[in-house]
């Protein structure tokens, strides 16, 4: 099957550098990769670049503060008001976002592993082992965060806070928040599955609960939207939460119980540029996904 190959070629650990997980990637400890994969992936937007400066900037950060990633966020609630915790991020930022931005959305991760555990172990209190998705377990955290946060930031804008919280019920199609939930609901050489059925962060969980990759919804930005167009796997022009579904949806028919094993892959011929918007015989003729690729006929015919 035609994304089998894809997936054969591209979900390796050698493109991890092109890929914000390379961050969770360097450590070892489970908190400090949840820490970092929610930095990473809420952070994930604009030119790879940029992604890649930012995120490390962070984590310097944190680190010349506390000595690793989970230290400073459990130091932060008690010690985020002194001075020297308070200009930790001072003079960064990234797009939309500035550091007190960052500070308020590790504040409530704190607050999450000092509740529960852990950020999964809150998750997936309001994630059925029913559920056919994330969508209403994202949607109540998010909730929950937007009304904490207003507390935590009094005098400071909301809007670019905010552009960390999206939800499924607005409409959004989340994702970063998507691409974070992948992370943490499968386990392979690319996934760390912290919070799948046997993921190392389950036993701060509730019984019973945890992350199926079954429940996953594929993180549909400008490549994966483009190459679920040329593919047949959804029709919509929007990429919004009703896409992902679409999309997510036809992958299912692939792989019931993992349908988003093949967002990597399919994320790698976009963001390497191996997929153009252009038909080249040279380049498509060779393509995996030749056979179901309506961009690539059209483009023979013409």
């Amino acid at each position: 099957m035609f994304l089998n190959q894809l997936h054969g070629t591209y979900h390796s650990p050698r493109y991890l550098e092109s890929d914000p997980l390379e961050f969770v990637h360097r450590y070892s400890d489970p908190w400090d990769q949840e820490a970092v994969g929610l930095i990473a992936a809420l952070l994930a937007y604009g030119r790879v670049a940029q992604i890649r400066r930012s995120v490390s900037d962070a984590l310097s950060r944190m680190e010349t503060a506390a000595g690793t990633p989970s230290a400073f966020v459990r130091g932060l609630p008690a010690r985020h008001a002194e001075a020297g915790w308070r200009t930790t991020f001072e003079g960064w930022t990234h797009r939309f976002n500035r550091g007190g931005d960052l500070e308020v959305l590790l504040l409530l991760l704190a607050d999450s592993w000092r509740e529960h555990g852990s950020l999964g172990a809150r998750f997936t209190r309001d994630l059925a082992p029913t559920a056919t998705d994330f969508g209403p377990a994202l949607d109540s955290l998010i909730g929950e965060w937007r009304g904490k946060s207003k507390a935590l930031r009094p005098h400071q804008p909301t809007g670019s806070f905010d552009y960390f919280l999206t939800a499924p019920s607005g409409g959004s199609c989340c994702k970063r928040w998507c691409m974070f939930l992948r992370w943490m609901g499968r386990k392979d050489e690319i996934d760390p599955g912290l919070w799948t059925e046997n993921g190392v962060l389950q036993k701060t969980f509730s019984p019973g609960r945890f992350l199926s990759p079954k429940q996953l919804v594929i993180p549909i930005d400008t490549h994966t939207g483009r190459l679920s167009s040329y593919l047949g796997l959804t029709a919509r022009r929007t990429l919004d939460w009703k896409a992902a579904r679409e999309v997510t949806e036809a992958l299912r028919t692939c792989n019931p119980s993992d349908p988003v094993m093949y967002d990597f892959s399919l994320a790698r011929l976009g963001i390497l540029e191996v997929c153009t918007r252009t038909y080249r015989a040279e380049i498509c003729g060779d393509c995996p996904l030749l056979p179901a690729c309506r961009f690539a006929r059209n483009g023979a015919l013409s």
